[in-house]
């Protein structure tokens, strides 16, 4: 093992493991081999519905895996990213308990690529224009920039990737049951793992249960109290905190907002005026936050608080995520985080009397409904290349990891070290939980399976080493608010090829006038008489058709 992190690097890392990982022109042949026990023949072929369903309703993923899944060790090669929290620990994930226990009872032997943090999407780029594809590829989805341009129907046809559809049919069956128990929460997820044409191409990471919101807005609590006030619910309580902070307890940053002003994952401070940085649905048709009424309120009432002091003025050099060092030195009371963090910002902060807690989304008056909670999407994926030699047995390797002995060794590691079983649950022991030389998250990701995995996550196990109070963040930020109106990701919709990089070109000038003039309303750089520009600007894009063609995709979407 390599030299272990500092402890506040740590700290920072294992709050950012929580957030809960070019095309070429030498298209690839499919080459199927022996993987020691059995092959199979990979198809392209676009499975029709009762096919599908079939699929689904398979029964065989109650039998356990039969190991080893070779008898004869076999190597296959990876592309994947390393998880920044061992990035000072191993070279390489093979090195890690987890993944030889994993070769250990399968006789496989994964041989990573893992490209140096933040160089990730060049090196992936890289590898598809270079045609020579390991037999495995991490590829980010939705919330990412590792993929096929073209989509993974079109990583298929130009012969980069294997359908998987019939090898998932016969090889997969734990992974299929994975994606339909969760299809009991959210159809919209199972329907994702399929492309416009029907075909199953990437394995991705399958939550056992939702998580909920994990990410909301803090406030100072004995501040509150100190200055005889309730916890804030609507805008004017949210002015009268922030004006209380600033004044009273001497704040230069009351309240800290990410660097583009909203944030794009539950877009707290805009949904009480009833629209999202993205696109949200209204009786089945969607509507563009940034080009509505509700957007101008919304800025409207940021540039207000940013004129009157109540705002960081730097907020535009920040993060997503503010500074901590701000939070600590009393430099403000009301900031957005995860919910891992009360009980570390509160042992760190300077007064060792602060204390911290949870606050609901904003909203007009109290009893306001709000419509918008984040749409779970599948984002990380892992496909297989067209040039391996062991088709099936990547999709078994892959399968295994969504049974239950496969999803508890990558959850929890191994039973006698890392976990027990309490009243019939795994538990972290303390080699986990309190290990004297790793982080929660280090000591999760160097024992167990590294987060953003593609596996059948349990994402509870987190819980393990949080405090009770940190728990009670879920409940807190829910509050009032339902799915009614969310829509999954515009990146999951049924466009042709040509239609998603017309979408893609308008999208990308639109949003860039979204971000850079909803800051200079903010800030006063533009002044608010200006908003019908900017308005006419959007629209001059063509963000009708980008529209349009999101609408026809989304419908073409929930009809698979």
């Amino acid at each position: 093992m390599k030299k272990k992190m500092s402890a506040v690097l740590a700290l920072s890392l294992a709050a950012a493991m929580m957030l809960g990982a070019c095309g070429g022109s030498a298209p690839a042949t499919n080459n199927n081999a022996s993987t020691g026990k059995t092959s199979t023949a990979a198809t392209a072929s676009t499975p029709a519905t009762d096919e599908k369903q079939t699929l689904d309703e398979t029964e065989a993923w109650m039998t356990p895996t039969e190991l080893p899944l070779t008898d004869e060790k076999v190597t296959i090669t990876c592309f994947t990213t390393q998880d920044s929290n061992l990035t000072n620990l191993v070279d390489t994930l093979a090195d890690t308990p987890m993944f030889q226990e994993l070769e250990k009872r399968t006789n496989v032997h994964i041989d990573f690529n893992l490209p140096a943090v933040g160089n990730e999407a060049s090196a992936y780029n890289l590898m598809i224009a270079s045609g020579e594809l390991p037999d495995l590829i991490k590829n980010s989805g939705a919330m990412g920039v590792q993929n096929y341009p073209d989509g993974l129907d079109a990583a298929v046809e130009d012969g980069y990737f294997l359908d998987l559809t019939d090898l998932a049919k016969e090889y997969a069956p734990h992974y299929i049951h994975a994606l339909k128990d969760y299809g009991q929460y959210d159809k919209n997820v199972e329907l994702s793992a399929y492309t416009k044409a029907g075909r199953m191409v990437g394995i991705y990471q399958i939550m056992k249960q939702p998580q909920g919101h994990w990410a909301g807005w803090y406030v100072r609590e004995d501040w509150l109290k100190e200055l005889g006030m309730d916890i804030p619910v609507t805008y004017d309580d949210w002015e009268a905190v922030l004006t209380a902070f600033k004044d009273q307890k001497g704040c230069s940053a009351p309240l800290l907002l990410a660097n583009t002003a909203y944030d794009g994952l539950y877009n707290y401070w805009s949904q009480g005026f009833g629209v999202t940085s993205g696109f949200h649905q209204e009786g089945g048709k969607l509507i563009y936050g940034p080009a509505q009424e509700g957007w101008r309120e919304y800025v409207t009432l940021m540039h207000d608080w940013y004129q009157k002091g109540l705002i960081d003025p730097d907020f535009m050099s920040a993060g997503w995520i503010p500074d901590q060092s701000m939070i600590t030195t009393d430099k403000s009371g009301a900031y957005f985080g995860i919910y891992t963090q009360i009980a570390m910002l509160e042992a760190a902060a300077q007064d060792p009397n602060a204390v911290i807690t949870a606050v609901p989304l904003p909203r007009k008056n109290a009893g306001d409904q709000l419509h918008f909670d984040n749409a779970v999407v599948l984002a990380g994926h892992m496909t297989v290349s067209a040039k391996t030699k062991y088709p099936e047995l990547c999709v078994r390797l892959m399968d295994y990891m969504f049974s239950e002995e496969g999803s508890l060794l990558a959850n929890y590691g191994i039973e006698g070290d890392t976990f027990e079983y309490v009243d019939g649950k795994p538990q972290f022991t303390e080699k986990i939980t309190a290990n004297p030389e790793l982080s929660f998250a280090q000591a999760m990701a160097y024992y167990c399976m590294p987060g953003a995995r593609c596996v059948w996550q349990d994402w509870s196990r987190e819980l393990g080493a949080v405090p009770a109070k940190d728990i009670e963040c879920y409940d807190i930020w829910q509050t009032g608010l339902d799915n009614a109106n969310a829509v999954p990701a515009v990146e999951n919709y049924d466009m042709t090829v040509e239609d998603r990089a017309e979408y893609a070109k308008i999208m990308t000038d639109v949003k860039s006038i979204v971000d850079e003039r909803t800051v200079q309303f903010i800030t006063g750089v533009l002044p608010l008489d200006q908003y019908d520009q900017y308005l006419a600007d959007i629209n001059a894009c063509g963000l009708d058709r980008a529209v349009e063609l999101a609408q026809a995709g989304y419908e073409a979407f929930l009809a698979r």
